[in-house]
C-alpha cells in the first residue's frame, strides 16, 4: 500500500491547488498585458484562423449539425414549459384541458427521441466525414514539406500529430459551434422564460456567474499547459511503441527486453501521473463551482417554495422555476466547459500548425521535368554538382566547393570512410537536402537542365542502404513505382535484376506476400527485389546506395552489366566500398575531409588500404 502513495498523491494536496487560486486570479489582468506584450493572444488568434478555414470549408455540414443541436434544446425548454401545464391541470388549476396538455407532454418526449436519434446517426456521419477528410488534407501537406526540414521530427512525433492531433482539431471544429449554440439557446431560452415570470428568480440562478467567470479566466492558463504537457506524453509514447516494434529483432538480439519494459512501465506510470495531475486540477475547480451551484440551486429552490406558500405562483410555475433555473445554471457551466475543449483544440491546432508551416516542396518544374524523362529515354541524363557547399544546420560542414559528374551510359561510384558524406550526396542530388552554395543541375544531353528539386526525381530512381520492402505482394511493391505495370513488365524486371531466379520458384510467384521489411527473404533477395523495382520505374539516373553490398561478387557485377545492357542510356551513380564495383566504374571520386576529389586507380588503392 505504501508504494500507491506517490501514485495517488494525498488528499490533503486538493487544498494546495483550490486555495491559492484567489490570490492568482487577482494577477490575471496583469498576465493579459503580458500575453499581449508577448505575442501570445497573436498566436490564439493565429489559431482559431487556422481552424476557421476548415470551419468555414465545412460551413454547411456544420449547420445541419448546430441546427440538430438547437431543435433538441428548443425541446428541451419546451418539455419544461409544457410539464408546468401537466401539472396545473393535475392540480386542478386547469383541468378542463388535463388531455390536450398530456398529450403535448407526451408529443414533445417523443419527439425528441426521435430528434435524438436522427441527431446521433446523422452527427456520426458528419464527424467521420469531415474528419477523414481534415486528417486527409493534412497528411497531404505533411507529405509535401521539404524533407530536410521535415527530418528534424521525428517519425512517430508526426504519426502522432496527423492522427491524434488532427483528430483532436477535427472534432472540436465539428462540435465546439453547434455545442456552443446549442448551450446559447437553452440558456438563452430558460433565461427568457423566468426572467418573464419572475426577474427576481432570474438573478438568483445567475448569483454564481461572477465566481464561474473568475474560475475560468484561472482554468484556461493551467488548462493549456496541462494540455500541451499531455499531448507530449503521447507523442512519447507513440514514438516509442512504433520503434519499439520496428526494431524488436534488435532489442531481441542483445537481449534488451528488460530494459524496454522497464522504459515501457515509466511511460505507463508518467501516463497515469498525468492523468492524476490534470484530474486533481479538475477535481479542486470542480468541486468549488460545484459548491457555489449547489447553493445557488438550494437559493432557488427555497425562492420558489416561499413563493407557493405565499400563494403567489402555482405547483406547476414552481416544477418550472426549478426545472428553468438548474438548466439555466447548467448551460451557463456548459458555456464556461467549453473553453477547455477550445484551449485542447488550440494546443492541438499549434502542433499541427508548427509542421504545416514548414517549407513546401516546390513543383513548378515538374512539367519540364516531365519532358526531360521523356528524352532521356533517346539521350539519357546527366547530374552536375558545381562548387557544393553543405552543412547540416550551417555549422557542421560535409564538404565545401564539392564537384561532381555523371554522364549518360556511365557507372559513377563515391567512395569514402563511413560518415563522410556519401549519402548526403546522393540526398543532395535527390533534391532532398539543399546546399548552401553552388549548384546541382541535371539534365539531357544538348537539351534543357533543371536545378535538382523534388520536380527532378521524377529522373531517377533509388535503391537506398535499408530495407525497403513494404507489407503485401512482390507485385504490389513492384508497382509502386509503376501502378500500371503489367505482370510481363515485372518479370522482365526481376529478370534484369537477376530476382527471377528466385522469384519464379516460390509457390505464388510474384503475388508471393512479402511481410513487413521482407522477412521471408534474405537480405540478398531484398536487394536485388529492390533493385527490380528501381528498373521498373524507368528513370535515367539510378542511384544505388550500398544497394548491392549483400549480393555476392559475381552476382553484384551481373546485375551492374545487366542494368546497363537493359538501358545503355542509364547513369549509374554507386555508392560503395568493394573493389568489383570499382573496376566497371568510369570514374570514382572521393569523399573525405571535407572534400570530394576524383581519384584514379592509385587513389582507389590507396583506399582500399586504408578501408
Amino acid at each position: 500500500m505504501g508504494d500507491l502513495i506517490p501514485v495517488f498523491g494525498n488528499d490533503a494536496e486538493y487544498g494546495d491547488e483550490i486555495f491559492p487560486f484567489i490570490r492568482r486570479v487577482m494577477k490575471e489582468l496583469k498576465r493579459v498585458v503580458q500575453k499581449i506584450r508577448d505575442g501570445k493572444l497573436k498566436k490564439l488568434l493565429e489559431e482559431l484562423a487556422w481552424m476557421y478555414i476548415y470551419v468555414r470549408q465545412y460551413w454547411l455540414w456544420i449547420v445541419l449539425y448546430i441546427l440538430l443541436g438547437a431543435s433538441g434544446s428548443v425541446l428541451g425548454l419546451g418539455t419544461s414549459v409544457v410539464s408546468r401545464n401537466l401539472v396545473d391541470a393535475v392540480t386542478g388549476v386547469n383541468s378542463q384541458r388535463i388531455v390536450e396538455v398530456a398529450s403535448l407532454y407526451v408529443g414533445v418526449g417523443v419527439s425528441q427521441i426521435f430528434v435524438n436519434a436522427v441527431k446521433t446517426r446523422l452527427s456520426l456521419r458528419i464527424r467521420l466525414k469531415v474528419t477523414n477528410e481534415i486528417r486527409a488534407d493534412i497528411y497531404e501537406q505533411v507529405l509535401n514539406t521539404d524533407w530536410e526540414s521535415l527530418a528534424k521530427y521525428r517519425s512517430g512525433d508526426l504519426l502522432y500529430r496527423v492522427n491524434g492531433d488532427a483528430g483532436m482539431v477535427a472534432n472540436n471544429i465539428l462540435t465546439f459551434l453547434p455545442n456552443a449554440v446549442s448551450v446559447c439557446i437553452s440558456f438563452v431560452g430558460a433565461f427568457s422564460i423566468v426572467m418573464k415570470n419572475d426577474p427576481a428568480m432570474a438573478l438568483i440562478a445567475l448569483a454564481g456567474a461572477p465566481i464561474s467567470l473568475i474560475m475560468s479566466r484561472y482554468r484556461v492558463k493551467r488548462t493549456r499547459d496541462l494540455q500541451r504537457e499531455n499531448q507530449g506524453l503521447s507523442s512519447d509514447r507513440t514514438v516509442f511503441d512504433q520503434e519499439t516494434f520496428q526494431n524488436l529483432q534488435f532489442i531481441k538480439a542483445f537481449s534488451m527486453l528488460d530494459q524496454v519494459k522497464k522504459k515501457f512501465y515509466k511511460l505507463q506510470q508518467d501516463t497515469i501521473q498525468m492523468s492524476l495531475k490534470q484530474n486533481k486540477f479538475q477535481t479542486g475547480t470542480m468541486i468549488i463551482t460545484s459548491l457555489v451551484g449547489q447553493i445557488v440551486g438550494y437559493a432557488c429552490y427555497g425562492f420558489a417554495v416561499y413563493r407557493l406558500w405565499q400563494g403567489e405562483i402555482s405547483y406547476g410555475t414552481m416544477t418550472m422555476f426549478v426545472s428553468m433555473a438548474s438548466s439555466l445554471r447548467g448551460s451557463f457551466s456548459s458555456i464556461i466547459g467549453l473553453l477547455p475543449a477550445l484551449i485542447s483544440a488550440g494546443v492541438s491546432a499549434e502542433r499541427i500548425m508548427e509542421v504545416v508551416k514548414l517549407p513546401r516542396e516546390s513543383a513548378k518544374d515538374d512539367t519540364q521535368a516531365g519532358k526531360m524523362k521523356e528524352k532521356a529515354q533517346e539521350t539519357g541524363a546527366w547530374v552536375h554538382m558545381e562548387n557544393v557547399d553543405f552543412a547540416y544546420e550551417d555549422e557542421n560542414w560535409v564538404y565545401q566547393n564539392a564537384c561532381f559528374r555523371a554522364e549518360p551510359g556511365e557507372i559513377v561510384a563515391l567512395i569514402g570512410p563511413s560518415g563522410q558524406g556519401k549519402t548526403t550526396t546522393l540526398n543532395l542530388l535527390l533534391g532532398l537536402y539543399h546546399p548552401q552554395k553552388g549548384s546541382i543541375t541535371v539534365g539531357n544531353p544538348g537539351g534543357s537542365e533543371l536545378e535538382a528539386s523534388s520536380s527532378t526525381r521524377c529522373l531517377f530512381s533509388y535503391i537506398p542502404q535499408g530495407n525497403t520492402l513494404f507489407s503485401g505482394s512482390i507485385a504490389d511493391n513492384m508497382r509502386m513505382v509503376k501502378p500500371g505495370a503489367s505482370d510481363e513488365e515485372i518479370v522482365e524486371a526481376l529478370k534484369a535484376a537477376c530476382a527471377w531466379d528466385f522469384v519464379e520458384k516460390l509457390e505464388e510467384g510474384i503475388q508471393t506476400q512479402v511481410r513487413e521489411r521482407g522477412q521471408r527473404f534474405s537480405e540478398g533477395q531484398k536487394q536485388r527485389l529492390s533493385i527490380a523495382r528501381a528498373l521498373l520505374a524507368d528513370a535515367p539516373i539510378m542511384i544505388l546506395d550500398e544497394a548491392t553490398s549483400a549480393l555476392d561478387v559475381a552476382t553484384e557485377r551481373r546485375v551492374l552489366r545487366s542494368i546497363i545492357k537493359k538501358e545503355p542510356h542509364r547513369t549509374l551513380i554507386v555508392a560503395a566500398h568493394r573493389p568489383s564495383v570499382f573496376s566497371m566504374c568510369s570514374r570514382v571520386y572521393k569523399i573525405q575531409d571535407h572534400t570530394v576529389l576524383e581519384v584514379d586507380e592509385d587513389g582507389i588503392r590507396q583506399f582500399l588500404n586504408d578501408f
